[in-house]
Formats: C-alpha cells, sequence, structure tokens
C-alpha cells in the first residue's frame, strides 16, 4: 500500500471517511435493509454475506427514503417504479463474470443518481 503524507495523507483518510461515514451504525453494518432468512437468489445471498455490500444496501435504503419524501408530488409517481426495476436489474448480476463488483457498481450509482436527481446532498 503506497505510504500518504501530508496533504496527500488527509486527502486520503477524508476520501475513507467519505465513502463510509455512511451514518450507519457498526452493528447493523453486517445486515441489509431486508430479512436475510428470506433471501432470495444469488444476488441477494450474495449481499447477506458481504459486509460492504450490506453496508451498501442499507445506504441505498436511506437515500430513496430521502428521495421518496421529495418525490411525493411526481406525476406520474415514477420513482417507486423505477427502484423496483433497478432491484431486478442489480439482481440480473448474478449473469456478470464478477457478481460483487456488478452488484457494488450497481448500488453505488444508483445512490448517486438518486442524491443527484433529488438534490440529497450539498
Amino acid at each position: 500500500m503506497k505510504h500518504y503524507r501530508g496533504m496527500d495523507r488527509f486527502i486520503y483518510i477524508f476520501m475513507i471517511l467519505l465513502a463510509f461515514g455512511s451514518g450507519i451504525d457498526e452493528a447493523a453494518a453486517a445486515n441489509p435493509s431486508f430479512d436475510c432468512n428470506k433471501a432470495a437468489g444469488k444476488i441477494e445471498k450474495l449481499i447477506c454475506g458481504d459486509d460492504g455490500l450490506a453496508v451498501l444496501d442499507r445506504k441505498l435504503t436511506e437515500v430513496y427514503a430521502d428521495a421518496s419524501k421529495k418525490a411525493v408530488n411526481e406525476h406520474p409517481p415514477i420513482l417507486k417504479a423505477e427502484q423496483r426495476g433497478w432491484i431486478k436489474g442489480r439482481n440480473d448480476c448474478w449473469k456478470s463474470k464478477d457478481a460483487r463488483n456488478c452488484t457494488e457498481s450497481l448500488y453505488r450509482e444508483r445512490i448517486a443518481e438518486l442524491q443527484a436527481r433529488y438534490r440529497l446532498v450539498p
């Protein structure tokens, strides 16, 4: 691993805090937003067994809830339909050569998309 000094070290630490400072407590970090006992399919089971993906799932749930509050007056209401489609696409990651990377990428993209569209971050 590269040794970080001075400002580079500060930026490195800031990026780590930004990436993982999602407001999710450590006890919940290993649990996704859904019940792993009812996990259906390879991707949901993958998420249940991967702390990083579980954290992203909880973060997306939080961001989606915030977006839903702002999307209350959308006509037609598209957020819920888009989310169902997104979940279907996420679950199709089992077809990928690297299912974990596919799943992680989709989570990060969806979180960023919702934050940008609904202006959830300054």
